[in-house]
């Protein structure tokens, strides 16, 4: 029977359709390697909650909050690469073009890039329409947070908060080739952002593409290739902190 719904878990289309090919296709419902991606994905909610519980505190009380959007983009890019190694587990080991993971010592510690496996994807969307369209649909905020984390980590940019309205925050850098924008007086100015905001509307965006886009396009794929699934159990969910804050700001009943 459907467990009943906990406000500190969220239902995960995603890993449940990952298990129903495993199960009915391989005899497995752990064929996948999901493991990486769960606990990664708990990290983020936890920089998720530590930035959204902070915002409307005062400023001496929340003095870490530049490198908790730092450990947020970080930890963004992470999860984006873990859903690329599971995707590309789904795929077939003879692909030729289709880019393996590297690094590390062990396979299971290698990693796959997001962007290796949407441009194949993109390079072969006749062969994957469905899985194609999910991973294309969503480069322009993928890439964003791609580029983010790249400057941070690689090119010494650094976040740094304003105390506009409301906490806002720029990437600033020592090329200064940070986002401006034109003014009215014919100069430059630093975009801002604030920091809620674009928090808050990275993760809605991650949550749409995992278990709506993603997970569809996985179910969609598996039933035009003929892929075996068997319903491994109902609600598959993820419970962690920030759930409870996400589903409230969000208002996702799930």
């Amino acid at each position: 029977m459907p467990q009943t719904d906990d406000p500190h878990s969220l239902l995960v289309p995603f890993f449940e359709s990952l298990d129903s090919i495993g199960f009915g296709e391989h005899g497995n419902i752990h064929h996948f390697n999901t493991g990486t991606l769960f606990w990664s994905l708990t990290r983020l909610f936890g920089c998720y909650e530590r930035v959204m519980s902070a915002v409307d505190l005062k400023r001496d009380e929340r003095p870490f909050l530049d490198a908790d959007v730092e450990n947020f983009i970080i930890r963004f890019r992470i999860v984006l690469n873990d859903i690329a190694y599971v995707v590309w587990q789904l795929l077939p080991s003879n692909t030729r073009g289709l880019k393996g993971p590297k690094g590390g010592t062990h396979p299971k510690n290698r990693e796959v890039s997001l962007f290796s496996v949407s441009e194949f994807l993109s390079a072969n969307a006749a062969d994957y329409p469905e899985l194609a369209d999910a991973f294309t649909a969503e480069l322009p905020w993928m890439s964003r947070l791609k580029n983010d984390r790249d400057n941070v980590v690689h090119y010494k940019s650094m976040v740094v908060i304003f105390e506009a309205e409301v906490p806002s925050f720029a990437l600033l850098n020592a090329a200064g080739t940070e986002r401006m924008e034109p003014t009215s007086e014919g100069g430059m100015k630093l975009i801002l952002e604030p920091v809620a905001e674009f928090v808050n509307s990275q993760m809605l965006a991650l949550h749409r593409f995992m278990h709506v886009a993603l997970a569809s396009a996985i179910q969609a794929h598996a039933a035009r290739v003929g892929l075996k699934t068997v319903q491994t159990g109902w609600n598959h969910r993820i419970t962690c902190n920030g759930i409870q804050r996400f589903r409230q700001i969000n208002a996702l009943v799930a």
